[in-house]
């Protein structure tokens, strides 16, 4: 394989039969978004939607949907197609091929993992959880000659509680909060984390900022039924628990919500970065519960060495610690950055 931001290096690992060469390798370059190149020309998460190639999103988070297209085509899943959608306020429509195989991510509804069949296997994971929790099952490892993986998390400090312990540390402070007279707002995002809060909160009806209502009522059947309330049909005379976007401290619905509350409002803050001890505090809020929808540093390690792939490319992230322990292990581990050419410029 040969990695390039220009033209890339091509690196002939086929069986040669007669005078032709039956398959060459995949190349892989950043360009527009992941591209990779050989039996298949693939776009991974682009930025546009390119004609005359495979265009793949894996999932309907903003930093992963195109911006502009020239085609209305992409190798999505139903729900990231109705959620992408939506949120580009363009319709794009199903493509499929025989040389991408779309398996579950765990990171959101939808969300996918791109394996590439070009002559030899390739992955990319896009943001991955391998953990089952809260309706939501685990990205699985499948065996590749390259692996192309997240690092959002790829440094050593971040290690998650287990999600079940952590749920119920984060219900006890609810409870408490609620016991003493005060209503709970947790802020997250709308699309994803949300909707797995409201699977572990679902006994107490949270009601729901417009922004996340929203979003939840795009991928509501797939995620099997969902109990919320409608924060416009807020019952301000018991405590209740409301939850919000990252942004929503804002806005005229939390305002009013609050008021409706007499001010009697703690705020918590729902990501993986809340492991940091100073993120509560960057947010402005009472509590921060590390719970996240993507892997952790032990998770990453784990789900890359089942891989057994041939050589590990890190994304979409810090991934230094990530590289280090996993070329301890005997794999082939580099950051795809822009400028390589091939495999001798690392």
């Amino acid at each position: 394989m040969a990695f390039a931001e220009g033209p890339a290096v091509r690196v002939n690992t086929g069986v040669r039969i007669g005078n032709l060469m039956e398959r060459d390798a995949l190349k892989v370059k950043l360009g527009n978004g992941i591209e990779v190149s050989g039996l298949v020309e693939v776009r991974l998460d682009p930025r546009r939607l390119e004609a005359g190639v495979l265009n793949c999103i894996s999932h309907a988070h903003s930093d992963h949907l195109p911006s502009s297209m020239k085609t209305n085509k992409a190798i999505a899943s139903a729900v990231t197609l109705r959620c992408a959608s939506a949120r580009v306020k363009k319709h794009i429509e199903p493509e499929r091929s025989e040389h991408i195989e779309m398996l579950n991510a765990g990171h959101m509804a939808g969300s996918t993992m791109f394996l590439v069949d070009g002559g030899e296997r390739l992955l990319y994971t896009g943001d991955m959880s391998p953990r089952d929790r809260f309706g939501m099952e685990g990205a699985r490892p499948v065996k590749v000659d390259t692996l192309i993986i997240e690092a959002t998390y790829g440094q050593r400090e971040y290690v998650f509680p287990p999600c079940e312990e952590m749920a119920g540390v984060m219900r006890d402070w609810i409870e408490d909060s609620m016991h003493q007279g005060y209503s709970v707002a947790l802020f997250t995002y709308p699309l994803g984390k949300s909707q797995r809060l409201l699977k572990m909160l679902e006994d107490m009806q949270p009601y729901l900022h417009e922004q996340v209502l929203e979003a939840t009522r795009l991928v509501e059947e797939a995620e099997g039924g969902l109990c919320y309330r409608d924060c416009a049909e807020h019952d301000h005379r018991h405590p209740s628990v409301m939850i919000c976007p990252m942004n929503g401290r804002s806005s005229i619905s939390f305002e009013r919500w609050c008021k409706a509350n007499d001010g009697k409002v703690r705020t918590a803050a729902v990501s993986g970065w809340a492991v940091n001890r100073w993120y509560a505090r960057r947010m402005g809020v009472s509590e921060g519960f590390a719970i996240s929808d993507h892997a952790d540093y032990h998770d990453l390690l784990g789900f890359a060495k089942a891989c057994e792939p041939k050589r590990i490319l890190i994304v979409h992230g810090s991934g230094e610690d990530l590289i280090e322990d996993l070329r301890k292990e005997g794999f082939e581990a580099r950051n795809l950055v822009r400028g390589q050419h091939a495999l001798s410029d690392f």
